[in-house]
């Protein structure tokens, strides 16, 4: 079998691996000695497999398969550019934040409600950030967690609002406690994406 590791052919004993997933842990042990980096695309016999597939490569025989490349970008880099996305995204976050206050003040809670779950499934997205970053950066770990953490409390009593049809309740947990807390977590997210530039990314997970 043909394997390609960043561009740069290999050869190493993949003749015990089971599957694709296998194969790929074998070609990242070999450059273990390296800056840690994240796989971010595999090609197999010429095709580069989808953000699906990539997900599932313990299910991917290699009965069949002829070459295999695979291309990594540093662990740095990859979570800098996600850090950056995820402090953009608490900018939205807080402008839906903003009309759907406005939407539950104004007696409009049909609106508001509509919007409130977008902001509601948009915070799963800022967890999902949080969790794949602290995991590859451990220096950020603590100061996301935490603003994580005292968000949760606050989602709580909206729950709880909601469940009593108050909208003034809800806009004001809106307004005055989950508003400033994404503001924060943004903040976070974009000290952290700056120190991943410099020496701050002191600690990555294998």
């Amino acid at each position: 079998m043909n394997l390609i590791l960043d561009g740069h052919a290999q050869e190493m004993d993949t003749s015990e691996c089971a599957n694709l997933a296998e194969l790929v842990a074998v070609a990242e042990k070999a450059c273990a000695d390296a800056e840690p980096a994240v796989v971010v695309a595999v090609e197999v016999n010429g095709e580069a497999l989808s953000p699906e597939e990539l997900s599932i490569l313990e299910k991917r025989s290699l009965q069949g398969i002829g070459s295999v490349s695979i291309q990594r970008r540093p662990a740095r880099s990859v979570v800098r550019s996600v850090l950056e996305q995820g402090a953009d995204y608490t900018v939205r976050i807080v402008v839906a934040i903003d009309q759907t206050v406005e939407h539950f003040r104004g007696g409009r809670s049909d609106k508001g409600n509509v919007l409130l779950a977008d902001v509601t499934d948009s915070l799963t997205v800022l967890t999902g950030i949080t969790s794949s970053t602290s995991a590859l950066m451990e220096s950020v770990s603590e100061p996301l967690v935490e603003v994580q953490n005292e968000l949760f409390p606050w989602l709580e009593e909206l729950i709880e609002a909601q469940g009593e049809e108050d909208p003034l309740r809800i806009a004001d947990v809106f307004e005055y406690e989950i508003r400033s807390l994404i503001v924060r977590w943004g903040e976070v997210m974009r000290t952290a994406a700056e120190e991943s530039s410099g020496n701050g990314m002191s600690t990555l997970s294998n």
